[in-house]
């Protein structure tokens, strides 16, 4: 494989085409990749068409960015051109469907894509728009691919593009199969003793810290500020959250809301999270680049190429020290190509599995072969972290809707213990990460491991399972901090279960509170709190309503002839033949003894009269049946009311019963057209 770096910092497109051209053609031959990075001030469309016209089957990514990076230098205005060379390596790219509005949804897609190309493992490249709920994509992404896959990437700016132009949807990615890529992330920033809890949160946005205002919470630790200048505090004061595995995962709070909440980019903070303030010196964030770029050259045969995601706010608290950072990447590094951009944020895995960061340099080192080496587990991990750990599984409470604490279990286990997978399955529900489906894990925990971990638990009669795996063979620290986590995740399901039969029991008493027990219907109680908000919906959409009052004429003299048994009978049959008749949307009840009522919402004079019509054919009927020395019979009166003269349904029900009686003494003159 051959590569090729370009720069210009031309003012327009097509200068920088015309720029760029000859350094990136080898022997008359046109690239078989491009990796595109540009800041804001040109016209990604215009540039990738160019370079599409030039090379059609050259396959392109990139991104715009606050700054391009090239060697030891950063440009904030400028166009950063890597040309890959050769038939060695295999590179796809995809701009996966979707807004981003179900990022994990948009994860399985990706991840679907990529497999569709049959690559086995390889190097996923991810280039989100910040605005995206990355943690969760990954979770999508990583739970269709798996740990085969190494996953690299940064927040860029505006635009993200592939050959095909620019992407429309919130992330672009590149896969490569063929080069192997060795990775390390690094950030320097270290905890101060300003340990805190986020005890309120919103998505993205913190409401309150310790129990008080995010803008109070951090004037308490950081000294006084105004709101507007919580960029720059958020650069110098980060927070961070840390893990068993002796690493800070820092997030930047970024603006506050009109409401005083703290907001975030990229990534949400859950509440119950616990961290510290993180404070970076100079010496130490230079440090950590220097470390990062030895660290992922070391693990690779024949270096290529490095390709660098450096935060954005590195390079805004180091000032004119950037440079010293690029110098140390590059220095450590050798005469290889080193390029990139100024990230919003960085993805970058903890062993295998892919993980979201903030102030951290990514350096990915290309070669043509992997140095084997091992995670190892740390062995001097900050008390700091330990206690975070130990508070927030103690604070681990039911979330609702129960989905989200399923997630909540992933986000934990994931930032906490670093897993590379995971599963606790319940019933129904699933919390995953790292397998495609349900199956897919339940095969993997029969398999032994030492850095495999499986807990059995029996809630209500059913077994809940929970399964981890660490980077790393198990430590009796590890396992002691897994078996509380699971014990807490057995007490909430506990909780969960029974306060679902709890709550089943309170509906079935509200059903038996508002049914008939011989019937089935409605009785009055429930007739007249279902009808009264039935009619108040009515009024609002202007729709007439009215009762129908019914009442079966010789019930009394069936149950004297031939016992109450039989008039029970009688009321059960009834029932059946209104329900044949009526609307499901119709309330229906038995009333009384023999007295039914119904409620109905836009019905006309005309249609009442075809549904009496109706009930008198199956009373009829059902008479017709020679063993049954009776017949049956009813009365019913009707009372309508246009939707702006709505009433009380007791109102309602009274006029409707009054009708019933006129119409019972008409039927004694044989004069009745709603009798039988």
């Amino acid at each position: 494989m051959k590569v090729r770096l370009a720069v210009s910092t031309a003012s327009c497109e097509e200068a920088v085409f015309q720029e760029i051209l000859p350094c990136i053609v080898s022997e008359s031959l046109g690239p078989a990749f491009l990796f595109l990075f540009i800041t804001p001030q040109y016209d990604p469309e215009k540039l990738v068409a160019s370079f599409r016209e030039k090379f059609p089957s050259t396959k392109v990514l990139g991104c715009s960015a606050e700054g391009v990076i090239a060697g030891q230098r950063v440009f904030f205005q400028g166009v950063v051109v890597c040309a890959l060379f050769g038939e060695d390596f295999q590179a796809w790219t995809f701009v996966p469907p979707g807004d981003g509005n179900n990022p994990y949804t948009l994860g399985r897609q990706a991840g679907e894509m990529i497999r569709r190309t049959l690559l086995q493992e390889g190097t996923v490249i991810i280039l989100p728009d910040p605005s995206l709920e990355i943690p969760v994509f990954l979770q999508g992404l990583y739970n269709v691919l798996g740990p085969r896959f190494l996953y690299l990437g940064g927040g860029t700016g505006r635009f993200r593009f592939t050959e095909k132009g620019c992407a429309r949807g919130p992330v672009s990615i590149g896969v490569f199969g063929g080069i192997v890529f060795s990775s390390f992330a690094a950030h320097g920033w270290s905890p101060t003793r300003e340990l805190l809890v986020i005890t309120k949160a919103r998505g993205r946005e913190v409401v309150e810290i310790d129990g008080i205002s995010p803008f109070e919470a951090y004037r308490e630790r950081v000294g006084d500020f105004p709101q507007d200048a919580l960029p720059q505090i958020g650069t110098l004061y980060p927070l961070g959250f840390p893990s068993i595995c002796g690493e800070f995962l820092i997030r930047d709070p970024a603006y506050f809301t009109p409401d005083g909440a703290m907001g975030f980019v990229g990534a949400s903070v859950p509440q119950g999270a616990v961290g510290y303030i993180m404070k970076g010196k100079k010496e130490s964030i230079l440090k950590a680049a220097k470390e990062a770029g030895k660290r992922a050259k070391a693990s690779v045969r024949n270096p290529l190429f490095a390709l660098l995601f450096d935060c954005v706010s590195r390079s805004l608290l180091l000032g004119e020290g950037f440079q010293e950072e690029l110098a140390s990447i590059q220095d450590s590094l050798g005469n290889i190509p080193l390029f990139g951009f100024l990230s919003g944020g960085e993805i970058h895995p903890y062993g295998k599995a892919p993980l979201f960061r903030n102030k951290t340099v990514v350096v990915a080192v290309a070669g043509e072969g992997r140095k084997e080496g091992c995670l190892l587990p740390p062995s001097d991990v900050p008390l700091e972290a330990e206690l975070a750990v130990l508070h927030e599984i103690a604070a681990l409470s039911l979330s609702e809707p129960q989905e989200r604490f399923f997630q909540e279990i992933v986000e934990r286990a994931v930032r906490l213990f670093g897993v590379q997978r995971m599963a606790l399955l319940w019933r129904k529900n699933e919390a995953l990460w790292g397998f495609s489906s349900r199956r897919e894990a339940e095969e993997v925990m029969q398999e032994p491991g030492k850095e495999r971990w499986f807990f059995s638990m029996h809630i209500g009669g059913i077994e809940a399972l929970l399964f981890l795996e660490a980077p790393f063979p198990l430590t009796r620290r590890e396992c002691r901090l897994y078996t509380l986590l699971a014990k807490k995740i057995e007490e909430i399901l506990r909780f969960m279960q029974h306060s679902e039969e709890r709550e089943q029991r309170i509906q079935e008493l509200e059903y038996l509170s508002l049914t008939d027990d011989l019937t089935g219907l409605y009785n009055r109680r429930g007739f007249l709190v279902l009808a009264e908000h039935a009619l108040l919906q009515a009024k609002r959409e202007g729709k007439g309503v009215g009762i129908l009052f019914i009442d079966l004429d010789n019930l009394k003299w069936i149950n004297d002839q031939f016992g109450h048994e039989e008039g029970d009978k009688v009321l059960r049959e009834f029932s059946k033949i209104l329900r044949k008749v009526f609307r499901r949307s119709d309330i229906l009840a038995r009333i009384g003894g023999d007295e039914f009522a119904v409620f109905l919402k836009g019905v006309k004079d005309t249609d009442l009269q075809r549904i009496l019509d109706r009930l008198k054919t199956l009373v009829e009927e059902w008479n017709r049946d020679i063993s049954r020395s009776y017949h049956l019979s009813f009365s019913a009166g009707w009372v309508p009311s246009p939707p702006l003269e709505a009433q009380r349904i007791q109102e309602l029900l009274s006029l409707a019963d009054a009708e019933m009686y006129r119409e019972k003494r008409r039927k004694r003159g044989n004069d009745s057209f709603i009798s039988l």
